[in-house]
């Protein structure tokens, strides 16, 4: 939908402007032959429930209303009076990055972590009825800033959360939602435009959802990224370099570069190996010097051939 379009919301063919405070155009607005079915297990629309308290009302966003997730952490920050945390987010529970590792918010994006934190998610449509035990949301993006969701309610219109504000039944132009794809997603006000609309969705209810708040496990994502996903700085390798004269072969360890404790190695069979102890001063160097060169090359992963 384009920015500052107000249209009928009552068919996508009507393209004629709404009467004022209704989302219907002069021709619909007694009646619009399409509807979208209830399944009889949609929630009521009740905002005081969300907005009453202060605490309850800046703790849950869009996506926890549109699930009636209604969690209240029981931690010292929060209260009924105030509860600064951070929101539950799409994917977290299932282990998707935080919104801030990945690049835009994009509709196969939401929809995929959607799927892992709730696998009884079913798309579909504005015109088909929702199984039992289900009921309709609705998901659209503004795919470099935001997402946002909404979710018919028994009323058969539709009401939303736009983050820690309150929970409403009207769309940017202060009109009812009759169907969130046709509704105005502009606020200029916060430059949010939700042009992109994703789905409809039938959402499970009556179940126990687990959903993640977002930014908990900052800490133990960062430590898992650096462990797994970046090679080692040159300051913790063994730096070897051979030494200036071309004569010598011999390798010698830099003293700017901090020695690495040995690896537990497995004892060698009396029948393959004599000690350097044994040997002259020139064999025992030999040999020391192959045992080095032999322990470098395993560690890249280089078959040891005896010269």
């Amino acid at each position: 939908m384009k920015k500052g379009i107000i249209r009928c919301q009552c068919t996508p063919t009507c393209t004629n402007p709404p009467v004022a405070n209704s989302p219907f155009c002069k021709e619909h607005v007694k009646f619009c032959p399409r509807k979208s079915p209830l399944s009889g297990n949609e929630p009521e629309f009740d905002p005081d429930a969300y907005n009453k308290h202060k605490g309850i009302k800046e703790s849950l966003n869009c996506f926890a209303y549109a699930f009636d997730w209604r969690h209240f952490p029981k931690t010292k920050k929060c209260s009924k009076n105030a509860c600064p945390i951070p929101f539950p987010q799409p994917g977290r529970a299932s282990g998707y990055p935080k919104w801030s590792n990945v690049k835009g918010k994009r509709c196969p994006d939401l929809i995929a972590r959607l799927m892992g934190d709730v696998p009884d998610l079913k798309m579909t449509s504005f015109e088909k009825k929702c199984p039992p035990k289900s009921s309709k949301i609705a998901l659209v993006v503004d795919e470099d800033e935001d997402y946002h969701f909404y979710r018919q309610d028994s009323n058969g219109y539709w009401s939303h959360k736009p983050g820690a504000t309150e929970v409403t039944h009207l769309d940017a132009t202060k009109r009812p939602i009759y169907d969130p794809e046709l509704a105005s997603r502009y606020y200029p006000d916060s430059s949010l435009h939700y042009d992109q609309f994703c789905s409809y969705l039938c959402a499970p209810k009556g179940k126990k959802l687990h959903f993640k708040r977002g930014g908990q496990q900052h800490n133990k994502q960062k430590t898992r990224k650096q462990q797994g996903g970046t090679p080692s700085s040159p300051t913790t390798r063994r730096s070897v370099r051979r030494s200036s004269s071309p004569k010598s072969s011999r390798r010698t360890v830099s003293p700017k570069s901090p020695r690495r404790s040995p690896s537990p190695r497995r004892s060698p069979s009396p029948s393959s190996y004599r000690s350097p102890i044994l040997l002259s001063s020139s064999k025992k160097r030999r040999a020391n010097c192959q045992q080095r060169k032999k322990s470098l090359l395993k560690r890249h992963g280089i078959k040891f051939v005896k010269s």
